[in-house]
């Protein structure tokens, strides 16, 4: 690996190969569960693993112990980890390849590897297709024609996107424009710094990063120049005037702009986008004989060129509402806001809690464990802000307990959770249990009356077509407390798309039902998505945004939640979770 190389997905994507390696040596469990567990979280986090490594912070990461963050040390110091080597080596190349393809494993992929006797990595995605057009893995022992067609399946779906150019996920690219922002604020001649484009407007991915800086002309060059030795770049495409372009690690393009006070607001409006909402804006603008640009608007009848600060100011003088960033996609936003009747979009302060955590309390889960003890994700919800706090551990496993043993490890957390205090912080004890293919909860009858609520949530048989699946859902929501339909369709953003369900069917429900349907702050979930968010409040749907946190970090990804909810054109009545305690306790209980 080289220096420019040490990205999170390829960090994680190292860690995950690692895993398989042990797993394919039958190296312990918890070790390999570790190691998956260190790819997940640095693969979500919202920052760069080697920025955190050269701040010193790798032991603050939740899930990396010493021994992975030990090897990640020498990783980022040398190049490459001599014990990595070695576990690899022992393993054929090719099945670390074919791992890549979404729901083909480590046992399946070396299995594969060594019936059909392949050796070329670079081609092992086309021999294993032809292998399987061929019918040749079929008769391998364990496999089938059912396997072979799935396995053919996922090759040819990984194969569309595979050379795709991979956009960023929205905390990431936030993450990274936040310390640009905060780099290039070093300097007093920068008066102003805002993202522009899709990442203003906090689309769920993001292709570049364009940023705008007010300043004096006078100060241009001292800004450009700064700007271009920012620690992080790796290549300078140009610079001059008011106008730079860099690539920052892991190949993301980073544009500056710079535009004095006076027409800061009008760069500002055009830049934003969306590129379809500006056509419809500049249409509107042309009705009244005037022409738009990033410049401010002009009228086309005597030439009058008028200048705006701000872009409330630019709206306005257009007889507009001020449209939000987030919702202008050129849907209908303009002739709502010609009749002053846009909504007040949901904030991060009207957030009151979080009912989706997952803490370190070990219920043998199906799932991953949290990071963090019950106390220790409570203290956190108090910095936020929160009322209250909703714990929703993953159920347990059921393949490896009895309907007794899980009664038994969900009362006895009841008395946990119940033996909790904190005057400024109230507790609510959930679950987040599986939808099995059937609709069925992995959980039995009894264990449900030692908890408040449930979070009902798809982790398997994705593939099910839309009948099937909607039929699947609809009979988990029939389940008693159940509160929240959890991370919707299912989807990880760059790496899986979600499963079909006929949303009128989902939607009215979950209204009928009082259910309210999960925003997923979590950074490659972002579900449900916003255009969906806003078909759902047709039907009088009810939101929750939840972090899914696994870690008390991961929780102050509440704000890109509520991002997706103000993109799907939320207001603080539309979100539960915007109830303080005595209304929401009285909507979780159902009483």
């Amino acid at each position: 690996m080289k220096g420019a190389d040490f990205s999170n997905k390829t960090v994680a994507r190292l860690l995950r190969d690692v895993a398989a390696a042990y797993l394919l040596q039958s190296e312990n469990q918890f070790k390999i569960i570790a190691y998956q567990n260190a790819a997940d979280t640095i693969e979500h986090l919202n920052r760069e693993i080697r920025d955190v490594w050269q701040d010193g912070q790798l032991g603050e990461v939740p899930t990396l112990g010493q021994s992975i963050a030990g090897y990640l040390d020498e990783l980022f110091r040398t190049g490459h980890v001599r014990h990595f080597t070695e576990v690899m080596g022992k393993i054929p190349a090719p099945v670390f390849e074919l791992i890549k393809v979404p729901t083909i494993g480590p046992k399946t992929a070396f299995k594969l590897v060594k019936s059909l006797n392949l050796k070329n990595s670079r081609n092992i995605l086309t021999d294993v297709k032809q292998a399987a057009e061929k019918g040749r893995i079929a008769p391998i022992e364990t496999f089938g024609e059912k396997s072979q067609a799935e396995i053919l399946a996922a090759i040819s779906r990984y194969q569309l996107t595979a050379f795709q150019v991979e956009r960023i996920v929205l905390p990431m690219a936030f993450g990274l424009a936040a310390d640009y922002i905060a780099y290039l604020k070093q300097l007093p001649e920068v008066k102003r710094a805002d993202m522009l484009g899709s990442l203003r407007r906090m689309l769920a991915t993001i292709g570049d990063i364009d940023l705008l800086v007010q300043a004096d002309n006078k100060d241009n060059k001292t800004i450009i120049d700064h700007f271009v030795k920012y620690p992080k770049i790796i290549k300078v495409d140009n610079a001059g005037g008011k106008k730079a372009s860099v690539i920052i690690r892991s190949n993301i393009h980073v544009d500056l702009r710079i535009q004095n006070k006076d027409d800061y607001g009008s760069m500002l409006q055009y830049f934003t986008g969306s590129k379809t909402h500006n056509i419809e804006l500049r249409t509107y603008a042309l009705k009244k004989d005037y022409s738009l640009s990033e410049y401010g608007i002009k009228n086309v009848k005597n030439d009058k060129a008028l200048h705006f600060a701000a872009e409330k100011e630019f709206y306005n003088f257009l007889k507009l509402q001020y449209i939000p960033p987030e919702i202008r996609e050129g849907t209908n936003e303009i002739e709502i806001a010609k009749k002053n009747r846009l909504p007040k979009l949901v904030e991060l302060t009207d957030i009151n809690g979080d009912l989706h955590t997952h803490s370190s309390y070990d219920l043998k889960p199906s799932h991953d464990l949290g990071a963090n003890t019950f106390t220790e994700m409570m203290e956190k919800a108090k910095t936020l802000g929160y009322e209250y706090i909703g714990f929703s551990e993953h159920n347990p496993k059921v393949s490896d307990l009895t309907s007794e043993e899980i009664i038994e490890i969900l009362r006895k957390k009841q008395i946990e959770t119940k033996k909790l205090t904190n005057k400024e912080i109230q507790i609510f004890n959930g679950l987040e249990v599986d939808i099995q293919p059937t609709g069925d909860l992995a959980i039995p009858p009894g264990a449900i009356d030692y908890l408040d609520y449930l979070i009902v949530s798809i982790h398997s048989s994705f593939s099910m077509n839309r009948d099937e699946q909607t039929a699947r859902v609809m009979k988990a929501l029939s389940y008693p407390k159940v509160r929240i339909l959890g991370h919707p369709t299912g989807r990880l953003l760059n790496k899986r798309e979600g499963y079909e369900l006929d949303w009128s069917v989902i939607f009215k429900e979950c209204a009928n039902r009082n259910i309210a349907i999960e925003i997923n702050a979590y950074p490659v979930r972002l579900d449900l998505p916003d255009s969906l968010v806003r078909q759902g409040l047709e039907y009088g749907v009810k939101y929750m945004i939840d972090t899914d946190s696994h870690g008390i970090s991961d929780m102050d990804n509440m704000f890109y939640g509520v991002a997706v909810a103000r993109r799907g054109w939320c207001q603080k009545s539309d979100i539960m979770n915007t109830l303080a305690y005595e209304d929401f306790r009285k909507w979780v209980i159902n009483k």
